[in-house]
């Protein structure tokens, strides 16, 4: 399941990874009608009822799988909210695990909005590797001077120009293709643990050694 693609709920699709199952199944559709009567008992106050169609705006969508609903207006979910993308590289400072979070809250709602705010945290993490954070395409050229990983470059130039995509608006329209901005996550996370993660566990590695023997690795070398 790690590798399967993931399909975001999209208002009228017929078939989706459920917002509350988290599974690729058929979705049934339909708008929302309002009854109040004595077969229908509810929490609400009795003595303000009413009966009749909800605008149509507003719209449910029912999972094949487990039976729940998603209650939508226009083309968000308005419930559940769910974060759908995998937890932040906990190698991260504290400010872009934030920034990464909240756009997972957001992605349901604004594609573009999440897509801004991991253009934000791609600049803090620059930060972090020991740029400026100022102007990520100059911070990512100078990384690249430095003998930066040619996937990695890719991975920061793709999440660069996407992200900045959603402040400036091009080519690529993000709010209608979600897909784009859940791969934005994973980049992240991507060059995270490229960067930060990986060479952090392969120091602790090489620091277990015994003092003998990276005594001779050093004298190896020069």
């Amino acid at each position: 399941m790690k590798n399967e693609k993931f399909y975001p709920a999209v208002l009228g699709k017929g078939q989706f990874h459920c917002p509350h199952c988290n599974v690729y199944s058929k979705q049934f559709w339909s708008h929302i009608f309002a009854r109040s009567d004595h077969a229908w008992p509810s929490f609400v106050d009795s003595s303000s009822k009413f009966n009749g169609w909800f605008p149509k705006q507003w719209s449910v969508s029912k999972c094949e799988h487990c039976d729940q609903l998603a209650l939508w207006y226009n083309t968000d979910i308005i419930y559940p909210i769910k974060i759908v993308v995998a937890a932040p590289n906990s190698d991260l400072n504290d400010d872009i695990k934030k920034d990464y979070l909240e756009a997972a809250v957001v992605f349901n709602n604004s594609p573009r909005a999440s897509a801004a705010l991991l253009r934000l945290a791609l600049q803090k993490l620059c930060k972090q590797l020991g740029e400026k954070g100022e102007n990520v395409n100059e911070d990512i050229k100078n990384l690249v001077r430095k003998g930066l990983n040619q996937l990695v470059q890719k991975s920061l130039d793709s999440l660069r120009i996407n992200g900045n995509n959603a402040v400036h608006p091009g080519n690529i329209n993000l709010q209608e293709d979600p897909e784009k901005v859940l791969k934005l996550f994973e980049l992240l996370n991507f060059i995270a643990d490229k960067m930060i993660t990986e060479p952090k566990e392969i120091a602790s590695f090489y620091d277990q050694l015994p003092e003998t023997s990276k005594q001779a690795v050093d004298k190896r070398d020069n």
